[in-house]
């Protein structure tokens, strides 16, 4: 329908678009002009949210789309743009739930405005699959060039509102996004879903925490404060120093049935430190807690960005966060960790290893530090009077300070222990034999993927490359079975990143179908242009590692395979 000078979306209409009903005057309404929200008493409270996106093309940050600029041309710096990529999505946090009535979006102008075709608006309070199996309020059919379209949400609830576009190498472009919409307190639950997370079933909240190490004012603790700020300065996210194999843990107190674990990320720097990580759940702290089960391994954390994991009633009283590696740092802005309301009935929580009582706390275990440096310290008061009059300040002042030199010697430790991990585990896939379905031409050959040589221009004679066919296919036999732990995969950089969304790694002992019908360690949604990707496979076994990409007229090219794993049998 048509209201003011905007075409308005409705439900019905959505609903004979999607029967594949053509609306022919469409472009001929919205050529009336620039769309003028109807109802002038709600507020577009996207200009007051926080939005993120899959990815980043060039500097079109998500923030530009929500920055109450419709100007539709992408080189006036007001629209946002995603990397080519499978299924790029959009999503502005409102930071409490609102009754959404409708959703502006305005298109680009100066070229590809087709692309929008076909993107979904979901709303909802859900952050599983990044928000995108919330309930959908329209499909956009087409915006036209520099056109805002409306959709009716009709009072739609939710937090978080987000634009999804299906399909293999899609990019992702919104020049504006405004949400009018007012608050859901009368439905109580505005106010549990707020920037400070009070929310029930976050069982982790201002519980016992420790880390491998602590870097200046980055306490474990911040990670249960209830706050998602995810700016270091601004006092409320974790860190490590930088070390081998950082860890992060909460003590639940008790054994729950984990069913997820929300995490967010830093924005001001180094969100993909945390690629990688792995989240383990359990009642041991056999190895600080590290060897307990693994409810998932997060391949990659976006900046700025609050992701949620499924953990399917996973039982434990200990969740960590640990990252192998080596010369790693962790850092965490919070961790929600989101249980069945009731804890396990357990008279007694039994661990593999030593009980948390006997493992040394770090305020416990400088108590008797911190009792002759605060005697020092009122001595001091004495002879030159006042320096810390309240003694609680001094308290946390030597408490910070003892323990950040009591970190930068544990660091001295972790240095030797990095140096010593860098022999662990090796690329399993130099010296094995690759094959490929086809090969482009001579510098294409299969061999170049494991030649040890990241370099991602093509002419340079270092990536392999398929001919353009149904489901190319490369391999990589590495002549015996393994525990496959990893799979990292670098790009091609001169032209073309796109080309490998959406294909998939392959684990298994068997030749059938050319080694594709082997269990599927991940699938790749994109690598940016030049960089390399590291995939978790948790201990997959196989002798071939096979990298398939489905689809027809698609062409393979990698520019370095690199296979990580342990003998069967070894750690």
């Amino acid at each position: 329908m048509l209201q003011g000078n905007c075409m308005f979306f409705t439900e019905e209409t959505s609903t004979l678009r999607m029967k594949g009903v053509t609306v022919i005057l469409l472009t001929a309404v919205l050529a009336l002009g620039r769309c003028e929200h109807h109802e002038h008493t709600l507020e577009n409270v996207a200009l007051k949210g926080k939005a993120v996106q899959s990815s980043t093309y060039g500097s079109a940050y998500a923030r530009r789309a929500i920055d109450g600029n419709r100007d539709g041309d992408y080189y006036h710096g007001s629209c946002s743009h995603t990397e080519g990529e499978t299924n790029p999505w959009w999503r502005v946090d409102l930071l409490g739930v609102h009754r959404v009535s409708s959703v502006i979006i305005s298109n680009r102008g100066d070229g590809f405005s087709e692309r929008l075709n076909d993107a979904e608006i979901h709303i909802g309070n859900s952050l599983e699959n990044n928000g995108n199996d919330n309930p959908t309020c329209a499909v956009i059919s087409t915006i036209p060039p520099w056109e805002p379209v409306s959709f009716n949400c009709s009072g739609m609830v939710g937090r978080y509102i987000n634009v999804l576009l299906r399909g293999y190498t899609q990019f992702l472009t919104l020049c504006e996004v405004e949400v009018y919409a007012s608050p859901a307190e009368d439905i109580g639950i505005a106010s549990t879903l707020g920037p400070s997370i009070t929310q029930k079933g976050n069982v982790a909240l201002r519980k016992k925490t420790r880390q491998s190490s602590s870097k200046s004012r980055g306490r474990a603790s911040k990670a249960v404060d209830g706050k998602r700020s995810t700016r270091f300065q601004m006092g409320s996210c974790t860190q490590t120093r930088t070390e081998a194999d950082p860890w992060w843990r909460v003590d639940l107190e008790k054994a729950y049935n984990v069913t997820s674990v929300t995490i967010t990320s830093r924005e001001d720097c180094c969100a993909e430190m945390i690629d990688g990580a792995q989240l383990r759940i359990g009642d041991s702290l056999e190895n600080k807690g590290n060897n307990n089960p693994i409810c998932t391994v997060i391949s990659s954390f976006p900046a700025w960005e609050t992701l949620t994991f499924q953990c399917h009633g996973m039982m434990g009283r200990y969740v960590n966060i640990f990252l192998p590696g080596c010369d790693k740092y962790l850092t965490l802005c919070e961790v929600e960790v989101h249980a069945e309301p009731d804890p396990v009935s357990l008279p007694e929580v039994t661990t593999d290893g030593p009980p948390l009582v006997t493992e040394p706390d770090s305020s416990e275990e400088f108590e008797e530090i911190l009792s002759i440096a605060f005697d020092f310290m009122q001595s001091i008061q004495q002879l030159f009077g006042t320096i810390y009059p309240d003694s609680t300040q001094a308290t946390e002042y030597l408490k910070e300070n003892v323990l950040l030199a009591f970190a930068e010697e544990d660091e001295v430790t972790q240095d030797r222990q990095c140096t010593a991990s860098r022999t662990v585990q090796e690329n399993l896939a130099t010296g094995g034999q690759t094959t490929q379905s086809t090969r482009w031409d001579d510098f294409g050959d299969a061999t170049n993927a494991i030649d040890r040589n990241r370099q991602g221009v093509y002419l340079k004679g270092s990536c392999s490359h398929t001919k353009g066919e149904t489901n190319p296919w490369w391999r990589v036999d590495l002549l015996k079975s393994y525990n496959i732990t990893s799979v990292a995969v670098s790009n091609r950089e001169d032209c073309c990143s796109e080309r490998i969304n959406g294909a998939e790694i392959h684990v298994g002992d068997s030749l059938e179908n050319n080694g594709n019908d082997n269990p599927v360690c991940a699938v790749i949604p994109y690598i940016p242009s030049g960089q390399t990707r590291t995939y978790q496979c948790n201990g997959m076994v196989g002798r071939y590692v096979s990298i398939l990409l489905p689809g027809k007229s698609k062409y393979l090219t990698l520019c370095e395979v690199e296979v990580n794993g342990n003998a069967i049998g070894n750690e």
